[in-house]
């Protein structure tokens, strides 16, 4: 046999081969497109998947500030539930104070007011129990917020309360009826403690 009838031979082999190596190029290929589709897919599902998970701890969060505020609106329901009625009874508080406040000394000695005076304890602690707290006021700066001004004397700098005409009240941290009250100028600080007299005895009329 020659040369020249054995290269078609060796023509074919390589041509043969070269076609393997073309299909293996080819299915290698295929296999690394497969393989980057794979991975696209993969990391839309990682994206998905961390977009639910964004949705989820948004809705948590979300239904974790619901609770809260509608703790708090129950709460504050709660708390000032009984404005009106507070509001209602304080001019009953009112006329204690008023009462007290013109009560002539000689009829202070009598035994049936301490039963007056127990009422009114009961009340203004009752309504201490339930958020009520009088406004301070005498001698303090003015507070638009908290006293309301219906009467004045001449002053220099910023105006203090000099007298209370009729005391304010808070329901918790709520002013329900500012203190009406007297500006003047800033009290001059007591140089002196007052004493407080002794009560005087029970049972004792008062004199004819």
């Amino acid at each position: 046999m020659t040369a020249e009838t054995e290269q078609p031979k060796d023509t074919k082999k390589a041509a043969g081969r070269s076609a393997e190596a073309r299909e293996l190029e080819h299915q290698l290929e295929e296999v690394k497109q497969k393989l980057r589709e794979a991975e696209q897919r993969a990391e839309e599902a990682e994206k998905r998947a961390q977009e639910n998970l964004d949705r989820w701890q948004r809705a948590q969060a979300d239904l974790s500030n619901y609770r809260r505020r509608a703790q708090f609106d129950r709460d504050e329901l709660e708390k000032f539930a009984v404005g009106a009625l507070v509001s209602a009874l304080l001019p009953v508080l009112d006329s204690f104070d008023r009462a007290w406040q013109t009560l002539p000394g000689q009829l202070r000695r009598l035994t049936w007011l301490s039963g007056v005076a127990m009422i009114d304890s009961q009340l203004q602690a009752t309504l201490q129990r339930i958020g009520l707290t009088p406004i301070d006021a005498e001698g303090q700066p003015f507070d638009p917020s908290l006293h309301e001004a219906i009467d004045s004397e001449p002053h220099e700098g910023p105006p203090h309360v000099v007298q209370v005409l009729q005391a304010g009240y808070k329901l918790h941290d709520r002013v329900i009826r500012p203190a009406l009250v007297k500006v003047g100028p800033k009290p001059a600080e007591a140089k002196s403690e007052e004493v407080e007299a002794p009560p005087a005895p029970e049972g004792e009329a008062p004199n004819a």
